[in-house]
């Protein structure tokens, strides 16, 4: 059944092949016709088939399906008679006589009719396991009795016996054929997975990307495309989320829509490929599809071990693909091809998002703004599914808006340096290929609440021009066994694709400490923190951790991370320095006493409460701010943080 295709004939050969099916039909049921005509007559009984009216180069359509499907001589001919009791007028007036068919009511072949009429007639022609029921060649109805069973041929197996093109409608959904691959596949594994596929007739091929969800599909499935063409088979794409969804699970629908499916590939001269979701919801449905898959098969993904292990009979055979080079454009101006090339290393998205993108910038003349205008469009269209499972946090702030000791800031511009130039010392200067591991960068900021490790993040991101998440523990934590690490999968995946920047706010609380094994919820809290390590490791994106207690995090997490910044309390210098800054140039503004405040020991972020709070307060009122609002406003702080001002209590009074 899994014999390569016959290669792709032109529109003219096509058209020669198709006009001698139609004939080399004809003339068989013509044969078959004044046969059964004659059944009454024992002398003019057929003891074989009719015999063939073409040449020995041309092999039609109907004998393709014999072939196919190992049916036997019988089987063949019972095929062919069912078809042309739909096809030929004559021939089911024929059939309908012989079996005394009643006027008006519809004729349908007889299996006992057949056991008189074709050759090397055998009983087990219908049985459950026969080629005709197992492949639903024939549909049956049997209540008047086996021997008296009435045949109809399927209408797909109907379609390709009489040479018209055509999809079995029961896979509209969940199946369809693939176009040619709109990128080129590396044809050294090409030819690697072909020959693999070729040799082992059980196995199947699971091809592997480290390429984010939608450019690692493109990717994998562009070389499973290359790979079925270069075996003379066409590409039948299938989707295992469909499937789950048109079967609900059930096991025995899941198997006749993959013989369906099979049966397709069969009629097609195809191979499968089965693409798997990033997130294994639907792993058992995937198991049970390639179990029942006879077909050359490509799996788009990797199952886990567990599942891995339920495929008994599968030589599994694992390829790696590589992650696609950016795709060049025809026509660009060179510093237009620079922009783009830029921008597609580090925003993975489809094709077709590239080509809108450039014909929205097409019209600016100024080319900086174009150059930044296809950037802007590449970082929304690559932000996918992350919107539902982050915060994206917009932010203007800059490295000038810090109030930071100058150790501090070179460590921050140290990171947004690295961000920028890693694709030059990973790809151009090859230290990816020397380190596999660690090719992302993680930051942890740590100091007290207030003290400017958000604004940090946010101004690296403003610096780099990327998108800046913020991570919601609620929704990544969940108190159900594994869902911790598949909302996790999900969203470094997401990232992946977007080249955003991840802020995990307050990670000690995510990334705590491993604690000895008590029970089993402690073994899983420890899974949760060694996955976590994991995809931290292996993300190549930057990932921000902020955290008031470094020591409570994990030191197996610590050796991960390739910058520590220590956000400082700030002094009184820098409180001044906070408090000039916090009031906007367009907020009116009495004099304030800038030393005085300065006094009160408190947090940046602490100080830009008071600013704000003075100032609905002098809006609300319909006055300036003045030092009256603003301490007001401070003895409010204080009195939230459980805390008296101090030496600076002075400086509150009212």
């Amino acid at each position: 059944m899994n014999r390569p295709a016959e290669p792709l004939l032109s529109d003219a050969a096509a058209l020669a092949w198709s006009e001698r099916n139609q004939r080399w039909l004809s003339q068989r049921l013509a044969g078959w016709r004044q046969r059964i005509e004659q059944h009454g007559d024992a002398a003019a009984r057929p003891h074989a088939a009719p015999p063939d009216d073409d040449a020995a180069d041309f092999e039609p359509a109907a004998l393709q399906v014999a072939s196919l499907f190992g049916l036997s001589v019988f089987e063949t001919e019972l095929l062919l008679l069912a078809a042309g009791v739909e096809i030929d007028a004559a021939l089911r007036d024929a059939v309908g006589a012989a079996q005394g068919t009643a006027p008006g009511q519809a004729v349908r072949l007889s299996f006992s009719l057949a056991l008189a009429l074709l050759p090397q007639a055998h009983w087990d022609a219908l049985s459950p396991s026969g080629p005709l029921r197992e492949w639903s060649l024939v549909h049956f109805d049997s209540e008047a009795g086996f021997s008296r069973a009435l045949l109809r041929i399927d209408e797909r197996v109907l379609h390709h016996v009489t040479g018209v093109a055509a999809f079995d409608e029961r896979l509209t959904g969940l199946a369809q054929f693939a176009d040619p691959p709109p990128i080129a596949a590396p044809d050294d594994s090409v030819r690697s997975i072909a020959a693999a596929l070729s040799a082992a007739g059980e196995s199947v091929v699971m091809l592997a990307s480290e390429a984010p969800e939608a450019s690692g599909r493109r990717a994998s499935g562009a070389v499973a495309c290359a790979v079925f063409q270069r075996l003379g088979l066409r590409t039948l794409c299938a989707d295992v989320s469909a499937f789950a969804s048109a079967c609900n699970g059930d096991p025995r629908e899941i198997a006749r829509t993959a013989r369906r499916l099979d049966r397709e590939a069969a009629l097609a001269g195809a191979g499968i490929t089965l693409a798997l979701p990033r997130d294994s919801v639907h792993g058992a449905v995937a198991v049970q599809l390639i179990n029942a898959l006879r077909s050359p098969l490509i799996v788009l993904g990797m199952l886990s071990a567990a599942e891995l292990a339920e495929l008994p009979a599968r030589r599994v055979l694992r390829f790696d693909v590589p992650r696609p080079p950016p795709q060049r454009h025809t026509g660009l101006a060179p510093a237009m091809q620079a922009a783009a090339d830029r921008a597609l290393q580090q925003f993975h998205v489809d094709p077709a998002f590239v080509e809108q993108a450039l014909a929205g910038v097409a019209a600016i003349a100024d080319a900086d703004a174009a150059q930044r205008a296809l950037w802007n469009a590449l970082r929304s269209a690559a932000r996918g599914g992350l919107d539902t499972l982050a915060q994206r946090i917009t932010s203007h702030a800059t490295f000038d808006d810090l109030v930071l000791p100058p150790f501090v800031l070179s460590q921050l511009r140290e990171i947004a340096s690295q961000v920028g130039e890693r694709r030059t010392v990973y790809d151009k200067w090859g230290f990816a290929a020397c380190h596999s591991r660690g090719l992302g960068i993680a930051a942890l900021f740590a100091g007290e609440s207030g003290t400017g490790k958000t604004l940090a993040a946010e101004a690296i991101a403003n610096e780099l021009r990327l998108d800046l998440y913020r991570i919601d523990l609620a929704n990544v934590v969940s108190k159900y066994i594994g869902e911790t690490e598949k909302n996790l999968s999900r969203l470094f995946d997401a990232a992946q694709a977007s080249g955003a920047i991840l802020l995990f706010d307050e990670a000690d609380a995510l990334f705590g400490k491993r604690s000895e094994v008590k029970d089993s919820h402690d073994r899983y809290a420890n899974i949760e923190v060694a996955y976590l390590l994991q995809r931290v490791e292996c993300y190549r994106g930057l990932a921000i951790l902020t955290s008031n207690m470094k020591n409570a995090l994990d030191r197996a997490f610590l050796r991960r991370i390739r910058f520590v910044v220590q956000f400082p309390f700030p002094d009184s210098a820098a409180r001044g320095e906070i408090w000039r800054r916090a009031f906007p140039a367009a907020a009116p503004m009495e004099t304030l006493d800038w030393p005085q405040l300065a006094r009160l020991n408190l947090a940046g972020g602490n100080i830009r409460n008071i600013a704000v709070n003075a100032a609905f307060a002098a809006a609300a009122r319909g006055t300036p701010i003045d030092s009256a609002l603003v301490h007001g406003a401070a003895r409010a702080e204080f009195a939230k943080l459980e805390r008296v001002p101090g030496d600076a209590a002075g400086a509150l009074k009212p």
